[in-house]
C-alpha cells in the first residue's frame, strides 16, 4: 500500500511537470524591416539585423547598400527596451526602442533633435 502510494505521488509529479510550460522571454534576435521618418535628408528603410554571439547582442543597420553597426547595443528583458549608438557621417546617433511582440518603436536622435523609428520582424 505505501509503495502505491509513492508510485501515485510520483506519477502526478512528473505529470505535473510535463504540462508545465516554460516560458522564454521574447528575444529581438532576427531580421527587422524598419523605418526612420522625417530627418533632414527624408525617410530611412532597411534591415535591422539582431544577432547574439556568445551570450552578446549585436545589431547592425543596412539601408541602400550601406552598413552601420550600432555599438553599446543593450536589451532589457524585463522592460524590452533596446538601446545602443552609431555614428553616422561623424554625427553621434542615439538609439532607442521598445519592442512589443514583433514589433519595435522608438526613436533616433542626434544633436537635440529626434526621429521616430519603427521596425517589423522579418518572418
Amino acid at each position: 500500500m505505501k509503495n502505491l502510494f509513492y508510485l501515485a505521488l510520483a506519477a502526478l509529479i512528473l505529470s505535473s511537470c510535463a504540462s508545465a510550460k516554460i516560458s522564454k522571454a521574447p528575444s529581438p534576435t532576427g531580421n527587422w524591416d524598419y523605418t526612420i521618418s522625417g530627418t533632414p535628408e527624408g525617410d530611412f528603410t532597411g534591415v535591422m539585423t539582431i544577432a547574439e554571439v556568445d551570450k552578446v547582442l549585436t545589431a547592425k543597420m543596412v539601408s541602400s547598400g550601406n552598413e552601420l553597426t550600432i555599438e553599446k547595443f543593450t536589451y532589457d528583458k524585463e522592460t524590452k527596451k533596446l538601446a545602443g549608438e552609431l555614428d553616422y557621417s561623424g554625427t553621434l546617433v542615439l538609439f532607442d526602442a521598445v519592442m512589443t511582440d514583433d514589433q519595435l518603436t522608438g526613436a533616433m536622435s542626434a544633436g537635440g533633435m529626434g526621429f521616430p523609428f519603427k521596425a517589423t520582424r522579418k518572418k
